[in-house]
């Protein structure tokens, strides 16, 4: 197996440079040729990804978190070169969607094993056993065993998403909250910054053009899915699968604190798909216009503002999942080798 491997060094613990060793001395193991290299500038990803694919690798493996596979992704498009992940950034959500192990920032432990792993660089010794190692390993058991399957990708003006587009709302906290704070809090920090700007973010009156039908709302959020989950937990996307030509679409209606209690516990409940207050369809395509610019992110990825058309890409990317990975993610069983 002829592969790439794109790691950004931003992503999780400093620790994972050293602990990335082990998965590439497990892959060259397993017959793997290796190459392996290292981006810190913003969609570098993406070129050294698109290189990769006209090199004729076999497989590029995206090293950090959900912004890396997100480049990394959007350079593999429409070519024979199959996507493997190693997830090791805050969230991780294509891995917890697709059950591929991931380092958890909010699982019990893994402040201890952080601490744990800045001890071990400050006196530049390596235990014998590591979670971070051990988790890491577990992905790229998967490189080797998984199965293969073509999934579909959205599109937003020039860029892609492999997850989901955000409009309003949780943009804007996107956009508030530094990498720095990021990497420090992990989820957190985009908790305590979206309770506070939730207070006194104000609905704008939105011009959709779905699938070329017209309708006017207001609206604070609009999130536009590739996938089920949200934020690592949310199943906002509930009736989302990875190969069938269609994105969801999920309008929040209403705003404050109040509300947004409320439409937390109406996804969570999966009762949202009932609820007046949240408007959920599918569509190819979708225009979103506004009386007033909204943010808009990608994956995570702050991009730009409204207006925004978006689209679905079908079957454009090749990737490496668990052979567990849900099947309630896909519509088409023929989508797997």
């Amino acid at each position: 197996m002829q592969a790439e491997l794109i790691y950004n060094a931003h992503a999780g613990h400093s620790v994972i440079r050293r602990e990335l060793s082990f998965v590439t001395d497990y892959l060259r193991r397993e017959g793997w040729t290796l190459a392996v290299h290292e981006t810190d500038a913003r969609l570098e990803a993406t070129d050294l990804a698109r290189q990769a694919a006209m090199r004729g690798a076999d497989v590029v493996i995206a090293v950090g978190g959900d912004g890396t596979v997100n480049e990394v992704a959007s350079g593999l498009l429409h070519t024979n070169t199959t996507l493997g992940v190693i997830p090791v950034g805050t969230t991780n959500v294509w891995a917890l969607q697709m059950r591929i192990p991931a380092l958890n920032p909010i699982a019990p432990g893994s402040r201890f094993a952080r601490l744990v792993a800045d001890v071990e660089e400050r006196m530049d010794y390596t235990l014998p056993v590591s979670y971070f190692r051990s988790v890491l390993l577990a992905a790229a058991r998967v490189l080797v065993e998984g199965t293969t399957h073509v999934v579909d990708v959205g599109q937003a003006n020039d860029r892609h998403f492999l997850l989901w587009a955000g409009v309003g709302l949780d943009a804007a906290v996107i956009v508030s909250v530094s990498p720095e704070t990021k990497k420090a809090f992990g989820p957190w920090a985009t908790v305590g910054t979206a309770l506070d700007m939730v207070r006194d973010y104000k609905s704008t009156d939105v011009r959709l053009t779905v699938d070329g039908q017209v309708r006017q709302v207001k609206t604070s959020l609009i999130v536009v899915s590739n996938i089920q989950i949200y934020g690592g937990f949310l199943p906002i996307g509930a009736r989302a699968c990875v190969d069938d030509g269609l994105l969801d679409v999920c309008v929040f209606k209403g705003e404050g604190l109040l509300n947004y209690v409320q439409h937390v516990i109406s996804v969570a409940s999966r009762q949202h798909l009932e609820d007046p207050q949240i408007e959920y369809c599918q569509c190819q395509q979708i225009v979103v216009e506004s009386s007033k610019p909204l943010p808009v992110h990608v994956d995570d990825e702050p991009f730009t503002h409204t207006p925004v058309a978006m689209s679905v890409l079908p079957g454009a990317l090749r990737v490496i999942l668990p052979r567990d990975a849900p099947r309630q993610l896909f519509a088409e069983t023929a989508s797997q080798s």
